[in-house]
């Protein structure tokens, strides 16, 4: 009986040696196997990314087009005079069919700190603006005046509302874009490219045509600024799920908020405020 134990473990050194299981490697005794692990599951695949803002700029309007419009939201802060407040808001756009700029419907809440925030509500439609006050009613903008203490909060949302196009500059001026750089991200859990572009100043300025946007472009590029910045990131889809607007406002404020897309394909209808 001495020398059975030998002879066992010589045909269990033998059998290590020549029964190969895939994905082990090694031998265990009888009676010291543990369990296999899992194989690690396999990464994602990259979302195709666009290197060239024309095919860019195309695809995602022909996406939001097709989708019709969405709910939105607001978040971010404004930095003027050495105070920094919040800004938060929920509004909703439509992008029409046979429109460039979709139709834009806004409630802006800002304030310093520790007080009960202003909300002002605005509402965009082709080239008109309309805006109304929390303690007020609805006036359109450059056709009649705005009380002086509403002043301040009208300007921020009327330009917060401006930019909630989400490609915004880039359709306006795609000859003047550069994709500086695209990389995967995650939006919410939501697999995404998140774009960041650049538009040339001199080109915008010699491409704009409207007088009043040829204005405000021209007096940014003498205060010695060279480009305009903008995010965007993109889903599998080409639907924007989210936008980060950066600028800097007429009263010298610095505005910095990102733009939610959250319902791309709700029914979304945008009209002309009610007179009174």
């Amino acid at each position: 009986m001495g020398a059975a134990v030998p002879v066992r473990r010589a045909a269990a050194a033998l059998l290590c040696g020549v029964v190969l299981v895939p994905g082990l490697s090694g031998c265990a005794w009888p009676g010291s196997f543990g369990s296999v692990p899992d194989p690690p599951s396999a990464a994602a695949p990259a979302l195709p990314k666009y290197y060239d803002p024309a095919p860019l700029i195309t695809d995602v309007r022909a996406r939001t087009r097709l989708d019709g419009g969405s709910t939105l939201s607001v978040a971010g802060t404004l930095t003027r005079g050495g105070t920094t407040e919040p800004v938060t808001g929920d509004g909703a756009l439509h992008v029409d069919e046979d429109g460039e700029a979709p139709a834009v419907r806004l409630l802006l809440r800002s304030g310093p700190p520790g007080t009960v925030p202003a909300g002002t509500e605005v509402i965009r439609i082709g080239g008109r603006t309309w805006l109304r006050p929390s303690d007020g009613g609805w006036a359109e903008a450059g056709r009649v005046p705005l009380d002086p203490d509403d002043m301040t909060h009208a300007t921020l949302a009327a330009n917060v509302a401006a930019a909630l196009d989400p490609l915004g500059a880039l359709a306006r001026y795609p000859d003047a874009v550069l994709v500086a750089d695209a990389a995967d991200d995650a939006v919410d859990g939501v697999p995404a490219v998140h774009y960041h572009l650049v538009v040339d100043l001199v080109r915008a300025v010699a491409s704009e045509t409207d007088p009043a946007r040829h204005a405000a472009l021209a007096a940014q590029q003498r205060a010695g600024a060279t480009r305009l910045s903008s995010e965007i990131w993109l889903d599998a889809e080409r639907r924007p799920l989210r936008t980060r607007v950066r600028q800097q406002l007429p009263d010298g404020g610095a505005l910095d908020v990102l733009v939610r897309y959250d319902g791309w394909g709700a029914p979304v209808t945008i009209e002309p405020p009610v007179r009174g």
